[in-house]
């Protein structure tokens, strides 16, 4: 350790020497060693050093050799390199930032000194990105594949950032690159597909597209997920222009593939969505008039019965939910929504205990089935049984559900026990119940209708 002292203290006199070494020769006096050798020495040192107290995550340390290092001979591409990373790794921000064209400086005089070197030019790339810096990143990302030809993985970080800037068709070119330097084509033909739809060439996506059925159903539900989540109405623009792609291609499925039941069915909701039910409705009817396998056309029928009810249109939501029936006759959504319908009108109460009775035979632990025929029961008076089946509802509840608590409280009601009836009416409305009549109950402390 002393020794290492002691080189250090002669390293350091030599360096602040240089100077009066340089005057001394003008002046006529013997030659002292090269500059160079001593500049090259001291150099070696610090940087070494620097090193070695990075090593030891003494970084402050190690950025004070490196900065002696460069101040002797800022023509050494490692040291403006390694001094640039310990700038860009200062956690105090506004140093950062008051560091940042330094940074920058450091990173391209180390690319102009040594150009084919990897690293250097990588450094300088993210950099360029983490100052949002996108057209310089493109550019470095750019030569960098030219001259890093075996570097695929150089091919994908370039193709992000084309996409990131709009670029698609040049994303595309080295999509394809990539695909056939690493064999890879099928493993990016949804990237393909992206493109080709950001592009507005939803043929060309429509071939992209492995499986379309998939496809829409990703697209559609992401792209209003989308549209729900974003803040800014700027946002929400975009999104909304990009869910118009999404239903246009829907279109383009169906030029290909008129009896593929997700376009029809997707766009429809998409419309329903959008408060435009008219075209919903069209966009059904156009469905079923395409779709030959009976399951599809059951869900069309079930979509413009789930649609009807929300509208009121009752006639026509129990025409639809017969059409689906006769084509999927153990759809147990549809029955369970047909029965529940039906015993809150109180009409073709033995054909909706059928219909629900398939359900829980289907879904012995449903809460939801075991509710509606708990329910159906109650309306045809058979309290103690329908007391019977809520329990079980109860008993399988997994989560929260007002409506449930509300039945269960009418039933206890009917069955006498009055007090607890009162208990489960509170509970609904703990649960923030829509319940119209719930209210009432508790203030006359009795079952309503």
């Amino acid at each position: 350790m002393k020794d290492c002292k002691y080189i250090s203290c002669i390293l350091l006199l030599s360096v602040s020497l240089l100077g009066s070494c340089s005057s001394s020769r003008h002046a006529g006096q013997s030659e002292p060693l090269p500059q160079s050798y001593y500049e090259s020495t001291a150099r070696d040192y610090f940087f070494m050093e620097s090193l070695k107290m990075h090593n030891k995550g003494q970084f402050d340390a190690g950025m004070d050799l490196m900065s002696h290092c460069y101040d002797i001979d800022t023509a050494q591409a490692a040291t403006c390199y390694n001094l640039a990373q310990y700038y860009m790794s200062l956690s105090d921000r506004s140093l950062l930032e008051k560091n940042r064209e330094r940074v920058n400086l450091l990173l391209e005089r180390a690319v102009r000194l040594e150009p084919e070197n990897y690293w250097y030019r990588r450094l300088l790339a993210l950099n360029y990105l983490r100052q949002n810096r996108l057209t310089d990143a493109v550019n470095q990302y750019e030569d960098m594949v030219r001259r890093f030809p075996g570097r695929t993985d150089l091919l994908l970080s370039l193709a992000e950032l084309y996409d990131n800037a709009g670029e698609y068709e040049k994303e595309l070119r080295v999509l394809t690159r990539f695909g056939k330097l690493e064999d890879a084509a099928d493993e990016l033909q949804f990237q393909r597909f992206a493109c080709y739809l950001q592009m507005g060439e939803l043929d060309s996506a429509y071939y992209e597209a492995d499986n379309p059925a998939e496809v829409i159903d990703l697209l559609m539900n992401t792209t209003r997920d989308m549209i729900e989540r974003a803040e800014s109405q700027l946002d929400k623009m975009k999104c909304r222009s990009l869910l118009d792609v999404a239903m246009n291609f829907c279109d383009v499925v169906s030029k290909h593939e008129p009896q593929l039941v997700q376009a029809y069915k997707q766009k429809a909701i998409a419309y329903n969505w959008l408060g435009e039910g008219e075209k919903s409705f069209q966009t059904i009817s156009l469905g079923i008039a395409n779709v030959n396998d009976g399951k599809d056309k059951a869900q069309l029928y079930n979509l413009r019965g789930d649609l009807n009810h929300n509208l009121g249109h009752t006639k026509e939501m129990y025409s639809d939910y017969d059409s689906t029936l006769m084509h999927d006759p153990e759809n147990i959504s549809v029955l369970n929504n047909y029965a529940y319908f039906l015993s809150l009108e109180d009409r073709d109460l033995e054909r909706a205990l059928a219909m629900s009775g398939k359900t829980i035979e289907s879904e012995p632990f449903s809460s939801t089935f075991l509710d509606t025929y708990a329910w159906i029961l109650f309306r045809m008076k058979r309290y103690k049984e329908s007391l019977e089946y809520m329990e079980k509802a109860l008993r399988y509840l997994d989560s929260d559900n007002p409506e449930i608590y509300e039945h269960y409280g009418d039933v206890l009601y009917m069955c006498g026990e009055k007090e607890k009836a009162l208990e489960y009416w509170h509970k609904a409305v703990q649960m923030n119940s829509e319940s119209k009549t719930l209210d009432k109950k508790i203030r006359e402390q009795k079952y309503l209708e």
